[in-house]
């Protein structure tokens, strides 16, 4: 993820936060009680932060019509300012303003609520206790945040509150940016935080009626689920997916993994050194098979990649074509003395995002690996150099990318996203059972490519 930073233009990069979702309408989710409910404001005050932040969108997006006409995203943003009525909150504004962030089809260009918003969740706010899963179009609870309820893992949630889940999703999805038309990427996000975007369209609520498929025998059934706090929810939430942003390799029977969480170089300050000691341990060890897991991985400094690239190489390679700053990067970058000759498979997903999407193309183009997993949440293409403005009176916060980054491979059609050469995407059961299917297909790959 890219954005200038002094005068000279030289880029640094960021990780921004994971609170970044298919619907084509602008009209906002059901009203109902928010964490911030007493902030309401004049049609006129709505009015004012809507038109800032048209402008602040259109004057500054690099490629605002990749996806959508001029026209169309015209009519959009008149139908939406039409809609505004007096005495709205921050949660009602944010329905009727983020599918339209969303429209310019880029994951660095995105909308989040205000701190207050933020301050009042955390303080107080309710959420749905449960995990979500999206499989192959179905919905399935995952995980029990301490609901009480006694549902039972694995039911297929057919509807909350008398809406069907297909209609949730595509409410949910429509207000999460994404780059192009990707859907991995909102679908990751609605895996991790589902509790969190249904309160984002939903509102606050004190319980939930869920409509159930049992997995058993396909009986149906309606269960009342109590609301429980953000805290609470968040923190459980959380502890299942646990992060680290740490480089580190692990080698077994032949076989390595090296684990690339993040590129930004701020958090492995000595990748450098991390990776030539990596690669010559595996040279000197005799090992010839590698996979690189770069899922999760939302980007970072495109430094970090170029130099990972270069000790897959065997010859000089160009890093960009379109950006700026990085001088060094649109001309020739030699391969690393410590060259790992052996076969290499690249673990993907929806997470894949930003500078991850430049080094997907580039092992592609370049022929150094298959790459296995869910399509990857970015391309060759991208959109940084961002800067946020606070609108003035809902305390939203916009950021706009302003720039294009481009790796230095042919044009394509990256429309649904970066897919992989094996899809390998895990069924309700996998992650009822703990099952790395991904990890496991990997495996498979990366010996019989020996």
């Amino acid at each position: 993820m890219i954005c200038k930073r002094n005068a000279a233009f030289k880029p640094a990069l960021i990780l921004l936060c994971a609170l970044l979702f298919l619907s084509t309408s602008c009209q906002p989710g059901n009203d109902g009680p928010d964490p911030q409910p007493a902030g309401r404001f004049s049609l006129e005050e709505l009015q004012a932060d809507f038109s800032r932040l048209r402008s602040v969108l259109e004057s500054n997006h690099p490629d605002p019509h990749r996806y959508e006409s001029a026209a169309d995203l015209g009519a959009l943003f008149d139908s939406a300012y039409a809609s505004l009525r007096d005495g709205m909150n921050e949660a009602e504004f944010y329905r009727v303003v983020a599918p339209l962030v969303v429209r310019f089809h880029c994951g660095h260009t995105q909308l989040r609520h205000s701190s207050a918003f933020y301050n009042a969740l955390a303080a107080g706010g309710r959420v749905l206790p449960l995990g979500i899963y999206l499989d192959d179009g179905r919905a399935f609870v995952d995980a029990d945040y301490g609901s009480g309820s006694g549902i039972r893992l694995g039911s297929e949630v057919l509807a909350i509150d008398n809406e069907p889940m297909a209609g949730i999703v595509a409410r949910m999805t429509a207000g999460i940016s994404a780059d192009a038309r990707n859907e991995s990427l909102k679908v990751l996000r609605l895996n991790r935080e589902f509790y969190l975007h249904y309160l984002f369209w939903h509102g606050d609520a004190p319980s939930f009626a869920l409509q159930l498929k049992n997995p058993a025998d396909g009986a149906e059934s309606l269960l009342q689920v109590a609301a429980r706090p953000d805290a609470q929810v968040s923190q459980a939430a959380a502890a299942r997916f646990p992060w680290t942003s740490d480089l580190r390799i692990t080698s077994e029977d032949g076989l390595a993994v090296l684990t690339v969480p993040t590129f930004v170089a701020g958090q492995n300050p000595n990748y450098r050194a991390f990776f030539t000691e990596a690669f010559r341990g595996l040279n000197e060890g005799g090992v010839e098979r590698l996979i690189i897991d770069i899922r999760g991985n939302g980007g970072g400094d495109p430094d970090v990649s170029a130099a990972l690239i270069a000790h897959l190489v065997d010859r000089p390679f160009i890093y960009f074509k379109k950006g700026i700053g990085y001088p060094h990067l649109f001309a020739a970058t030699d391969p690393d003395p410590v060259h790992f000759p052996g076969r290499v498979v690249v673990l993907i997903d929806g997470g894949c995002f930003s500078t991850s999407g430049h080094f997907c193309a580039l092992v592609r183009h370049l022929g150094l690996a298959t790459l296995v997993g869910e399509t990857g949440g970015g391309t060759f293409r991208c959109h940084d150099n961002s800067f946020e403005t606070v609108l003035a009176n809902t305390g939203l916060r916009l950021r706009v990318a302003r720039t294009t980054f481009e790796a230095a491979v042919p044009d394509q059609d990256v429309s649904p996203g970066f897919r992989p050469d094996v899809r390998v995407y895990p069924g309700i059961n996998d992650v009822l059972a703990g099952r790395d299917v991904q990890m496991e297909a990997a495996r498979v790959k990366c010996r019989q490519e020996g």
